[in-house]
């Protein structure tokens, strides 16, 4: 099973490790933070129009449609008061080139992805304290 680490960066702002990759991660100061990187929702939104970008570049190199430059936006709610996000717009926007009489299949690929398949079925999610760190001793 693949694994991350979130490090505390000072503040509520944190960096995300994966596969010698850095991302910072903070909210805005109306929030209590600094803005130095995108809010935890902003990448729950951005892992989804990634995916979808993911699938719909591989359909379209393997079937051989155009595709380049297309885009991906998330449109997303973030509800304070629940602590929760109700709502995810997801939408594909295509080159002029693009066939019309292919977007149903694209739609379809892009509906299959990892990120949305994932948001469509709840994940099982354990929760747990990990040992402590040792103290560095000088």
């Amino acid at each position: 099973m693949p694994t991350l680490t979130v490090k505390h960066e000072g503040g509520v702002a944190s960096t995300i490790h994966v596969r010698g990759h850095q991302v910072v991660v903070d909210v805005p100061p109306q929030m209590g933070g600094e803005d130095r990187g995108p809010t935890p929702v902003d990448l729950l939104a951005g892992s989804l129009g990634s995916c979808v970008a993911v699938y719909v570049a591989r359909y379209c190199r393997e079937v051989k449609l155009p595709h380049e430059g297309f885009e991906v936006e998330v449109e997303y709610v973030h509800d304070m008061e629940t602590s929760c996000v109700p709502a995810l717009k997801v939408r594909i926007r295509m080159p002029a080139d693009f066939p019309e009489a292919r977007r149903a299949a694209l739609m379809k690929v892009a509906e299959h992805c990892t990120v949305h398949n994932t948001l469509c079925r709840l994940p099982e999610i354990e929760m747990a304290f990990a040992p402590a760190a040792k103290a560095a001793t000088t």
